[in-house]
C-alpha cells in the first residue's frame, strides 16, 4: 500500500506544535468530563457527475472550522451509520488511513477524496471511495476551547443509495436544504 505521510508547504515541527496543542486540549476536555457538542455540520453526497462530496459548515462568523478529518476502518462492518471506530494495532499496523487537514480553514464544499490544495493535507492510504468500508468524516470548533464539534459516518453502498437530491448527515439522509437550515440553527 502506498503512503503520502508527508505534508505539503510546512515543516513537521510547526506540524508537532499545534498537533501537541490541539491533543493537550482534548485530553484536558476529556480529562474534565466534557466533550464537545456534536451539531449537523457534516454532509455528504454524490454530486452530478458521480463524484462524492462533503458539505462543511461553520457556527463562526469568519466561516472557519477546525480541521477536518476523514478516517477509514477497513476492519469495520459497512453499516452506514454511527461513527467509524478506528482499527486497532492488531487489526491495522497504520494508526488511521484517510487524509487529514491540521489548523483551521474556511468551511466549503469540497470534493471528498481531492481536498483543496491549500489545506496542506496529510493522506495515508487510498484515496477513493471503496466498497466495504466505513467512512468518518470530523470538522471540530477552531477556537482553543473546542466547544463544538461535527461528523457523519457513511460507506459507499450508503451514498450510491442516495437519490440525486439528497445528502447524508449524521441523523440520516435529508434535503440539502434541511441540511443547511439545521447546520444555521444549530449554531
Amino acid at each position: 500500500m502506498a503512503h503520502d505521510s508527508g505534508r505539503r508547504g510546512r515543516g513537521r515541527g510547526a506540524v508537532r506544535g499545534r498537533g501537541a496543542a490541539g491533543l493537550a486540549a482534548v485530553i484536558a476536555l476529556t480529562a474534565s468530563g466534557c466533550s464537545p457538542e456534536l451539531r449537523p455540520l457534516v454532509a455528504v453526497y454524490v454530486d452530478e457527475h458521480g463524484t462524492p462530496r462533503a458539505l462543511l459548515r461553520s457556527c463562526e462568523d469568519d466561516g472557519t472550522i477546525r480541521g477536518p478529518f476523514l478516517a477509514v476502518s477497513p476492519n469495520r462492518p459497512e453499516t452506514g451509520t454511527g461513527p467509524a471506530d478506528p482499527p486497532t494495532a492488531s487489526e491495522d499496523p497504520e494508526p488511521w488511513q484517510g487524509w487529514r487537514a491540521e489548523g483551521n480553514r474556511e468551511a466549503e464544499d469540497i470534493p471528498l477524496f481531492s481536498p483543496p490544495a491549500h489545506w496542506d493535507v496529510e493522506t495515508r492510504g487510498p484515496q477513493t471511495l471503496r466498497p466495504g468500508v466505513t467512512y468518518e468524516l470530523s470538522l471540530g470548533d477552531p477556537d482553543e476551547y473546542y466547544a463544538y464539534a461535527g461528523e457523519v459516518s457513511f460507506t459507499a453502498a450508503g451514498l450510491a443509495a442516495l437519490p440525486a437530491d439528497r445528502v447524508l448527515t449524521r441523523e440520516g439522509e435529508t434535503t440539502r436544504d434541511a441540511f443547511e437550515e439545521r447546520a444555521r440553527d444549530a449554531c
